[in-house]
């Protein structure tokens, strides 16, 4: 316990599966959390995973008024101080190249790549030397995947995009990593697939594509992004490391 004392956190997708465990594990461990989302009505429920430790602001992270709420509220609840940043926020899309519309494009780009991007930039400034950057990637940004090509194009950005993010801020001391998670059994996998056919078929399908033939859990993504924004991962900068139970590779 205790692995981020001190460390004053935003945490963005905090009202999804994976964001509610981000923020109880992160405050469990000292972390102060500003926790943001879309959902308009979540702050209750985040804020009650630790009173006291969480504040939570609605807001759009594909605008650039939602960018500066987030920003201009973390800064203010921590006295101007951002240690540890973590682009938990992302869609998914999944759909054949030919019917893939602009729009459905924009959205998933929008929200898994270009946000990050800004989101980083408006939070930098206010980020000492030894802070740490994380953004979610995806195993579908390493790998291809059939019907996946906008999503997959979108996850394999933040990757890089990581890695040059790393280059850029390594003069002012900050690290920036990503992680790669495969399948997490969290709602967003389940809402993707409840209206397909044979929902069960292709779940277990999935499953099967990673070599510990299941999905992780959201707690095993959440602690690779502790160590990442810990001091325990000083050395590390410009990684994309896969939580996949071993589908990236085979």
């Amino acid at each position: 316990m205790d692995r981020l004392k001190g460390k004053n956190t935003i945490i963005t997708g905090a009202a999804g599966g994976q964001g509610k465990v981000a923020c109880r594990m992160f405050a469990a461990e000292g972390a102060r959390v500003f926790a943001s989302d879309i959902v308009a009505d979540a702050a209750a429920e985040i804020e009650a995973l630790a009173p006291g430790a969480i504040t939570y602001l609605a807001a759009d992270v594909t605008r650039p008024e939602g960018i500066r709420a987030i920003v201009d509220g973390a800064t203010r609840a921590f006295g101007g101080r951002i240690d540890v940043l973590y682009n938990n926020h992302g869609v998914i899309l999944g759909k054949p190249f030919l019917e893939t519309t602009p729009e459905e494009w924009d959205r998933v780009h929008n929200v898994d790549l270009k946000s990050v991007y800004f989101l980083s930039q408006r939070a930098v400034p206010a980020m000492p030397a030894g802070s740490s950057i994380i953004n979610i990637s995806s195993v579908g940004g390493l790998l291809a995947m059939q019907n996946m090509s906008a999503y997959s194009a979108a996850k394999g950005g933040v990757a890089m995009l990581t890695r040059g993010m790393a280059l850029d801020l390594s003069p002012r001391k900050i690290r920036v990593n990503a992680i790669a998670p495969g399948a997490i059994d969290t709602p967003m996998p389940h809402n993707f697939l409840k209206d397909l056919p044979d929902k069960e078929g292709i779940w277990n399908a999935i499953e099967e594509r990673h070599m510990m033939r299941r999905f992780g859990q959201p707690h095993e993504v959440v602690t690779m992004a502790i160590f990442l924004a810990s001091d325990e991962s000083s050395f590390m900068t410009g990684s994309v490391v896969a939580v996949d139970g071993g589908w990236s590779a085979f």
